[in-house]
């Protein structure tokens, strides 16, 4: 007999803790929802049923007896639960403006996007923030977006912006300098006094982007494969 669906409200608990923090033990994932293991299991099948989850051996640790456990982990196809604004439609127009107006007309449509949107974060930021206080204003304006953010203290000072999700992931594959464009609206919206670095980048094959934002006198994070915060 087939297994009862789960509640769509704690199947999607399940995805978003799965997109934010990366692949997790089923016991982990019980503690966290306040569930049993076995209704975990259940989900967990439905998920794998559907072709949106997979287990996965979890690492082998220095001294570890017996066999390593398994992890579950997100596959391609959970994207389509998550926010991807209108991605198809976007990179269709984004390839025939490319083919119309070739690279100078792209570079000038990046640039006007840049300083539209560096003016309509602008508006949300406070006048004269701490570089904390700007970047968790920055994370919320990008929450909002659809980027499931979070930020995080960096060692040695500063923070990690860190968003889980890329909802124009589709877009910025046709045209690579959203990327850029993107970490030139965080570097203006910080300022002179602070440095951003990208050190993750999900088109870098990695599952999130994660930037470094700190004072520029401090030790910023090693960029993604020599990339200074700016796109491939």
């Amino acid at each position: 007999m087939k297994n009862t669906p789960p509640p769509k409200s704690t199947r999607h608990a399940i995805l978003d803790i799965l997109k934010r923090e990366g692949p997790q033990e089923a016991k982990f994932l019980a503690k966290r929802l306040g569930i049993t293991p076995m209704a975990v299991g259940l989900q967990l099948s439905s998920l794998v049923e559907e072709k949106m989850v997979v287990s996965e051996p979890e690492p082998a640790r220095p001294g570890q007896r017996g066999r390593p456990g398994y992890r579950w982990a997100l596959t391609e196809a959970a994207n389509r639960v998550f926010p991807d604004a209108h991605a198809l439609l976007t990179a269709g127009l984004l390839g025939s403006l490319q083919e119309v107006y070739g690279t100078q007309g792209m570079q000038k449509l990046l640039d006007a996007r840049t300083r539209h949107q560096s003016e309509e974060y602008a508006a949300g930021m406070p006048e004269a923030g701490s570089l904390k206080e700007k970047v968790k204003a920055l994370a919320k304006i990008r929450d909002r977006e659809g980027y499931m953010t979070e930020v995080e203290a960096a060692p040695g000072g500063g923070f990690r912006l860190i968003e889980n999700h890329c909802p124009i992931c589709t877009a910025a594959k046709t045209c690579q300098g959203f990327c850029q464009s993107e970490w030139q609206v965080f570097s203006d919206l910080m300022g002179p006094g602070a440095k951003v670095v990208r050190e993750e980048h999900l088109l870098s094959g990695d599952r999130r982007c994660v930037y470094s934002i700190a004072p520029a006198s401090a030790p910023a994070g090693t960029p993604r494969k020599n990339q200074h915060g700016g796109g491939k």
